[in-house]
Order: C-alpha cells, then structure tokens, then sequence
C-alpha cells in the first residue's frame, strides 16, 4: 500500500445552514482518516467518497478542498494513483489550503506507485524543503521515500545520504528504533555504491551500533546485529562482524529464540571463523547450522552450511572429511535445483579429489563445474576462466605425473589467498570470494506505519551473503 497523507484537519467549520451535513462530513472524514492509519484503504476510500459526495453539495468550499485532498490520499493508498493524482491536482486547482509538504508528498506518493521514481524524487524533495524544521517527522518520512526512490532510479550514493539524513531527522524526534533502522540502511547502500570510502562506512556502522544500545525491542535488535555484523564482514572487517553476530546470538534465547534465528546466526559464525582462518572453531557452527538447517528442511540453507564445513575441513587438510561434506552439500544444491551452488561444490570436489591423488575424478568434477557455469546466471568468466586453469593444471598432471604447484598449494597456501579476499556485491548484496563460505542475511519486517503513513519496510535483501572459502584464489565476482 502506497504510503499517503490525509487533511491535517479533519474538522471542517460548521456553517449554519448546513449544521447537519458538514456533521456528517466531519464524522465520515473522521471515520476515513481512522481506517487509513489503520490500513484498511477500501474502507477509507468508501468513507472520504460519501464525504465528499456531500461537501460537494454545499457551497462551503474549504469542506469540498479537504474531502478532495482526502479522497486522493485514499486512491493512492489502495493502489489506484492515476486517480489519487487527479483529484489532487484538482484539488490544489480550487486554491487548497493544505500544506504545501503534504501536498507535494502525496504527490510523489502517486508517482512512486506508478514507478515513475524519477518524478518521485523530484516530488519528495520538494516536500522535504516545504516542511518546517520542526516538522521532523514528515520529513524523516520523506526522506525515507526518497532514499528508496533514489535506489530505484540507480542513484546510490544519494539514496545512502537520504537514508542518514533520515536518521539523523528520526533522532531528533527521539524516534531510536527507526533512526538505527535508517542509519543500518544508510550503511548498506553507502556499501553498495561503492562511493563512499571505507572511514566513511565504518562510522555509519558505527552511529548505528550506537544507536542500537538505545532499543529495548530485542527482536529487532538482534536483527539489527545481524546485519550490522554483516556490513562488517562486506568491510573485510572480520572481528567486529563476529562481535556483532556474537551479540545476537546472546539475544537469540528465551522469548526470541527460534531456530531459524539460531540456525542463521551459527552459519554466519561459522562463516566468520573461516575468514578467519580459525577452522578447528567453525567446525561446530557449520555443523549444528547445517543440522538445524535439516530439522527446518530448508535444504539450500543446509547445503551451504554443509559446504562451508566442508571448506573447513579442507584447510584442516582433512580432505576425507571435505569430500563427505562437499558431496552432501551438492546432494542439498541438486534437490533445490541452485546451479551456481553444484558449480561451486563441483569446483571444491575437484581441488579436492585432487588433494587426495584421484586426478581422474578432479578432471571430471572440474568439467562438470565448467558444464554448470553454462546454465548459471551467477557465474562470471574470470569465474569460469580460473575453473580453467584448474583443469588444465589436472590434465598436465596426469599427462606428466608430476603435481604443479599451483594444483599442489591449492589447499596449503590459503593464508595469502585469505588475507585480502576481494569484496563483490551481486544483484543479491552478497559478498563473495571463490567458493564462497555462506554467510546468511535474515529478512526484516516491514517497517512499522506511523499515524500518519504506511512507511516502505526496510526488507532490504532476502539472500545469501558470501564471504571466503573454499580453494586457493578468490573469485572477484
């Protein structure tokens, strides 16, 4: 539902020739206005409807002004923003006494459910410089608008500064929960752009972290240090990540246990430890995330559990053990159908039937990963290229009989190929490096209305973030 503003007055003033009619305008507007916030947009369209079928009836204009301005809000809000725009023009066409902000947000409130964004953020700026200073939550609000709109017309950078402008508007209107949500997502984009330098991010997640000690909400909050830890690992900033998925863990308990929340957060430990390069440590995290993963069927979240435990391994030289898991993992990708996750496991099975003298067997997963690239709309040819190399080294093995020593340091030279893994950010947000340890980013909840709007939820990503696995060099994807 397209978020909308209703008459900042209800009330319409009585006139004495019509006490009983501008009584049930007022009732009708008033009835109106409780459903929108209420976010039963057909019932306050019914009622703003009557309302100004009657006003339409007197000769008392600012009635006729108001309900107009209400009846546009309505449309927009149930989804028919031709309409809305409409009678909101029409209404700023009888001299509309309504604030100009207000005005100009249902504005780009129409133009946003049209997705003509670049008309929206034109739309919503004007709001933003109509409203007093005072008015700190409508322009937070718009301000929120404009940073999703800016994201849709591809504008990054600005999308990252309207959401912490936003942030900084929600704390002067001491709204914590909302400036942290704004500020998480000010992190995010800033990440995402690529315009912003790494002391510029860090800050910003910084502010957030800061603000998140203010939220006694400890649902939200552990979803916030979720994905706080999250943008530090994107950062390569592998402490601080593990600190904060450590935080929501110790949240995960009691009232907030679930174990999918459990699940999620052990894989990104896990994951955490692998960039690391403390393996014996993640061996547990995979393992239980995988098994709990399993208990909730969700098998694409349980194979990538199951191949970061078995990249763990594999730097642990345990290649026996690596082989198990990266079949069991395939096993999971092969059920759900994820065709870049076989070509990753492929891939991991060959360095590693390698690892184990079977050059064979390496040769033949290695063209079974270069067959999977073909059909995968993940892959990249840097990706496919180093699949490649990895191929021919085999081959030139087996005809030689001698191991190459790209092949042969493939498992045992990792800390050099760990030390600076390479950030990539797919159309999923994730963060990737060449078979990649899974890092999982939970979905949020909407993003809660307040009185006056339905504000756009802050559901940035349901994905899968990756960061550092398995194998010697490291996919700048």
């Amino acid at each position: 539902m397209a978020s909308t503003l209703v008459s900042s007055s209800s009330e319409v003033q009585t006139i004495s020739h019509h006490p009983s009619i501008q009584d049930e305008i007022q009732k009708l507007s008033k009835a109106g206005t409780t459903s929108l916030k209420n976010n039963e947009a057909a019932q306050a369209l019914s009622m703003f409807k009557k309302a100004y079928i009657l006003a339409d009836g007197v000769p008392e204009t600012q009635s006729q002004k108001r309900c107009l301005f209400n009846l546009g809000a309505a449309y927009i809000a149930i989804g028919k923003p031709k309409k809305g725009l409409k009678c909101l023009l029409k209404c700023k066409s009888k001299g509309s006494e309504e604030k100009d902000g207000d005005f100009y947000f249902n504005i780009a409130a129409a133009y946003d459910e049209m997705k003509e964004y670049s008309k929206a953020v034109k739309f919503y700026q004007r709001a933003i410089s109509e409203y007093l200073p005072s008015e700190t939550q409508s322009i937070s609000d718009a301000l929120i608008k404009l940073g999703y709109c800016s994201v849709n017309v591809g504008d990054l950078p600005s999308a990252a500064r309207s959401f912490r402008l936003a942030s900084l508007s929600y704390q002067k209107a001491e709204k914590t929960e909302d400036a942290a949500m704004a500020m998480r997502e000010a992190g995010s984009y800033m990440i995402r752009s690529q315009k912003f330098s790494k002391a510029e991010v860090l800050e910003t997640l910084a502010e957030c972290a800061q603000l998140c000690s203010g939220i006694t909400n400890q649902d939200l909050l552990g979803k916030l240090y979720n994905h706080i830890g999250l943008h530090y690992a994107e950062m390569m900033c592998f402490h601080q990540a593990g600190k904060y998925f450590m935080k929501a863990m110790q949240i995960c308990s009691g009232a907030n246990f679930s174990i999918r929340k459990r699940a999620v957060l052990l894989q990104n430990l896990g994951a955490i430890y692998n960039a690391l390069c403390q393996y014996e440590n993640s061996l547990r995290y995979h393992s239980e995330a995988a098994h709990l993963y399993g208990a909730l069927r969700e098998r694409n979240a349980q194979g990538q559990s199951l191949c970061n435990l078995a990249y763990a391994y594999s730097q642990l030289k345990n290649y026996d053990m690596a082989e198990y898991y990266y079949q069991e993992a395939l096993n999971a990708f092969v059920d759900v159908g994820d065709l870049y996750g076989q070509q990753q496991v492929c891939e991991g099975l060959g360095a590693t039937s390698f690892c184990l003298g079977d050059s064979d067997q390496a040769i033949s997963y290695y063209k079974q990963a270069l067959t999977l690239f073909g059909k995968s709309k993940e892959t990249s040819d840097l990706s496919r290229e180093r699949v490649l190399g990895k191929l021919r080294d085999a081959v030139k093995y087996q005809t030689s009989h001698q191991c190459p020593a790209s092949c042969r340091d493939s498992f045992s030279n990792t800390t050099a190929a760990q030390s600076s893994p390479k950030v990539a950010r797919d159309d999923r947000g994730s963060v990737a490096s060449e078979q990649e340890t899974y890092l999982y980013d939970e979905p949020e909840n909407e993003y809660s209305g307040n009185e006056k709007k339905q504000r756009d939820g802050y559901t940035e990503r349901t994905v899968t973030s990756r960061t550092d696995s398995v194998s010697s060099h490291l996919i700048p994807q």
